[in-house]
This record gives structure tokens, sequence and C-alpha cells, in this order.
């Protein structure tokens, strides 16, 4: 299966910001230790929705055993 990396941070109020690239997140101020990358099923990152984009990141970092 095909996959796209996507950088995630985890805001303190549980919510996700997307990045896809470390450096950018990290021009934009972000710790680049803090960001979690997250593979991302090419179908899904082509083709799905932001609902399923949210959805399958946060299994993953569950799975990760990610705060």
């Amino acid at each position: 299966m095909e996959t796209t990396p996507l950088y995630v941070l985890r805001q303190p109020d549980g919510t996700f910001k997307y990045y896809v690239d470390p450096d950018y997140a990290k021009d934009q101020g972000v710790n680049p230790d803090k960001l979690i990358c997250v593979d991302i099923p090419s179908s899904i990152y082509a083709n799905g929705t932001v609902d399923d984009l949210s959805t399958f990141i946060a299994k993953e970092i569950e799975k990760l055993g990610q705060p």
C-alpha cells in the first residue's frame, strides 16, 4: 500500500494541526520534536474527506500510544 507521510502536532485542546513538511512546520515556529509522523494511505490522502483523515490519524496515534 502506498502512503504519504503527514506530520501531526497535537494541540493542548486535543485537536490536530497537519503539516506536509517538517521544515515548513519549523518555519511556523513548531518544535519538530513535537511532530508525530503518520503514514496516510494514498487513497485517504487523495480522495478522503477531512473527517476520514482525522479519524485515521486519531486511530494511528492511539496505536502509537501517544497522549
